[in-house]
């Protein structure tokens, strides 16, 4: 009898453990279930709640009392997420300690493990509260909080899209420089660039991420811009060698025409009085200075171009300055050359010059007349005043021996007044 009943009582206390042990896990696995969906539900509030209150902040900032009572409810959300987040630290860290508690080896029907298991089983309940706070925080401000989100995973896309553009930029520097070419700003660029970048990153890291998005933008900007002008470099490059053969074959040309001032020189300052070509007159020491300039100027483009790394940009603004150059040894010559041939043509033949006036005057007068009368009256005076200058000029064009050099003045005075004139009145 006695063996029968210490197996019964043995039993009986193997059937109080395994109920003890079966509470204890029931109670440990609820707990940690509403802990899961808790965290679940927390995990991205930190972050959308931090980008509300930043685009909160921004908007009453720039955009006056208007924007600030548009801010209002991110305001709201601010204390409610306080108050929210305080105290389901508080529930966690209950949970946390009720854990900790809850010895999982002891798994007989003691007072502490009935103590436990009840801590577990309040904590859990706590923490299925709170998430039901949490969800009606987010129903409260779905809107918002899905903005911000949608701002955040923006920034989050920016970002990386800004390192992959300032990568793609290094490439293409790197594959500039493996050509021998370079162009020093693109450096300066790119670094820059990057310092954007991670600038962007930073602000992403902070939770701000209006200012992230903006500096990643920045950043892939600048990149591609970097990105594009380097792999343009080669072309630029062969452009400014063509460029060079050119400029050395026109110099050549340059110098013959330099040649031909002195006799044009001499032919004005023969025919004519000084009065009549006095604003070509230092024209051939003009064209020395500016052909003088020429021949610096190429040097320095052959040195560049000698040099074992091209600098696209320093050869291409010296190519600029020999062209800029030869055109001004051009134009000094074509200014010398055409006032003779011009003083020339109007000694040889003032009436077409004077027709030439004419045929101005007609087409002006046409023109007013094509325009309404309340148009042509503002017009109508200007007019007048130049078609008075008319006959005086032609007066002085047919004189015994007429001052060539005051009529063509008079005559280039009068057709450059009436373009104006119909410049103006188009224009009006």
């Amino acid at each position: 009898m006695a063996g029968l009943g210490g197996g019964a009582a043995s039993r009986w206390w193997r059937r109080d453990g395994d109920a003890a042990r079966r509470e204890a896990a029931a109670a440990r696995e609820a707990a940690a279930a509403a802990m899961l969906e808790l965290d679940a539900a927390l995990s991205d509030l930190p972050d959308a709640v931090a980008v509300a209150e930043e685009a909160a902040e921004e908007a009453g900032a720039t955009s006056g009392r208007r924007a600030q009572h548009r801010a209002s409810a991110p305001d709201s959300l601010t204390r409610d997420w306080r108050d929210l987040s305080a105290h389901a630290d508080a529930v966690i860290g209950h949970y946390l300690q009720a854990l900790s508690n809850h010895d999982a080896e002891d798994v007989t029907d003691s007072a502490p493990t009935r103590a436990a298991v009840a801590e577990l089983t309040r904590a859990a309940a706590a923490l299925r509260e709170v998430l039901a706070q949490v969800l009606r925080f987010r129903e409260q401000y779905g809107e918002v909080l899905a903005a911000a989100s949608g701002a955040r995973a923006a920034a989050a896309r920016a970002v990386p899209a800004a390192r992959s553009a300032v990568a793609a930029a290094r490439t293409a520097l790197d594959e500039a420089a493996a050509a021998g070419l370079r162009d020093p700003a693109l450096d300066v660029l790119l670094a820059e660039a990057a310092g954007t970048a991670d600038a962007a990153e930073a602000e992403l890291a902070h939770r701000r991420a209006g200012p992230a998005a903006a500096a990643a933008e920045r950043a892939r900007r600048t990149a591609g811009a970097v990105a594009e002008r380097a792999r343009a470099l080669p072309g630029r490059a062969a452009d400014v060698r063509r460029g060079a053969a050119s400029v050395h074959t026109r110099r050549e040309a340059l110098g013959t025409r330099h040649e031909r001032l002195a006799p044009v020189m001499s032919e004005l300052r023969r025919r004519y009085p000084l009065s009549a070509w006095a604003d070509v007159e230092r024209a051939p020491q003009r064209a020395a200075a500016a052909l003088a300039e020429v021949d610096e100027a190429l040097t320095g483009l052959d040195g560049v171009l000698a040099a074992p790394v091209l600098d696209v940009p320093a050869a291409g603004e010296l190519l600029a300055r020999v062209r800029a150059a030869a055109g001004r040894v051009d134009d000094e010559v074509r200014a010398a050359t055409g006032r003779l041939e011009r003083l020339d043509a109007v000694a040889a033949d003032p009436g077409a010059l004077l027709g030439e006036v004419q045929h101005a005057l007609v087409d002006a007068r046409r023109f007013l007349a094509g325009l309404p009368e309340d148009r042509a009256r503002r017009f109508r005076r200007t007019f007048e005043e130049l078609a008075r200058r008319l006959p005086p000029l032609e007066e002085a064009a047919r004189a015994e021996r007429p001052d060539v050099g005051a009529v063509l003045r008079e005559a280039t005075a009068i057709e450059g007044g009436l373009a104006g004139l119909v410049r103006t009145a188009r224009a009006d």
